[in-house]
Order: C-alpha cells, then structure tokens, then sequence
C-alpha cells in the first residue's frame, strides 16, 4: 500500500478515536462570558439601541447583544454591535452571511491591524445610496482575537472536541457613516482602547 493512500485511513482512525473519547467524556464546561459592554466614548455622543425582534427571536436566548451608535460633532456615525455567543454556535456567524439578506453588496474586503487587533473591513454598497464601511473581530474569554471566521472555527472546534469546553466567543461590528477609511480607522482605535468597558 503506498504512503498516499494510508493518510485517508490515518485520518478516519484518529476522527473515530477522537469521537470515541468525546462519547466517553462529561458534560463540556461552558465558560464564562467575556467580561465586557460597550460603552461611552470620549468627544462622541452616544446612545444604547435595543436588540431587533429578530435578533432576540432568532439568536439563542444566552446570546448576549449590547448595541450603541455613536455621533462625531462633524455628523459622522458609528454603528457598534457587541454579541457574545452562549452555549450554542449558532449565536455568532460570519456578518457576510447576512449583509446581503439586509440589502447590501459587499466590495474590498481587507485585513487591518489597528491598535494590535485584526479587523476584517469591508465596503458596503446598496443602491444609489452613498457607501458605508464595516468592519468586524472576534474574541474570546481567553483573549484569543482574531478577524478570520474560520481561524474561529477552528479554535471553537478544537476546544469543544478535544478540551471539552465551550468557549464564549465575542463578535465586534462596526459600521462607519461616511466612508472615510482613515477617520473609520481612527475611530476603531479610540474604540477598542474606551468603547469596551
């Protein structure tokens, strides 16, 4: 039998030994949230919105949202949203899986580091209105941050598998109204040092 051939049965016979240990495992351990709100921001307005009806009817009822807009004294604003997900995965997905239900096509999609922490940015379009940026990253109670959904993933995976723990992700967006990517880039670096409290 050649080499080739004999990864696809190494591969199945580790999953199978993996399963079987995790049959035989207790009840995971969930960890504790992320001790952590948005909050006021110095030289911006602010004010808590609600969570939609479709957020709280659609997301597991441990998920946690906290939601803030803040307002430059120039008329720029900032959109913040704060989820942190509960037992179940389906509290945090990747936000292109539902900026297009919302309306939106998405264009240039980046990574930037801003103050040490990865932000996946990207432009959002719809219609004739004019374009708005938005960004996101996730985090965890560890303080594991990353802006790649499937670097989550599979930490998340790992975790639940293999530590027998359930980790309790955050997930950062902000939205930025105009579409000034140096003032947007500004503004997340002032937030992620004040807004989260």
């Amino acid at each position: 039998m050649q080499i080739g051939a004999l990864i696809p049965v190494a591969t199945a016979a580790a999953v199978i030994a993996v399963m079987a240990w995790q049959g035989m495992e207790a009840e995971p351990v969930v960890c504790d949230a992320p001790d952590v709100r948005l909050g006021d921001i110095q030289g911006f307005e602010s004010e808590c919105i609600p969570p939609s009806e479709g957020e709280l009817h659609t997301l597991p009822s441990d998920t946690i949202i906290d939601k803030r807009v803040y307002r430059a004294k120039d008329g720029a604003w900032y959109m913040a949203t704060l989820v942190i997900g509960g037992r179940f995965k389906s509290s945090i997905h990747r936000p292109e899986l539902c900026l297009p239900s919302q309306g939106f096509q998405m264009a240039d999609p980046r990574t930037k580091e801003i103050q040490g922490v990865d932000w996946r940015l990207l432009t959002l379009l719809r219609g004739d209105a004019p374009s708005m940026l938005f960004s996101y990253t996730f985090f965890n109670q560890d303080g594991f941050r990353t802006d790649s959904h499937v670097a989550r993933i599979f930490r998340d995976v790992w975790d639940r598998s293999v530590n027998c723990r359930i980790d309790r992700w955050a997930m950062v967006t902000v939205n930025a109204f105009p579409a000034d990517e140096r003032r947007f880039e500004s503004f997340l670096s002032i937030f992620w040092r004040e807004g989260l409290k």
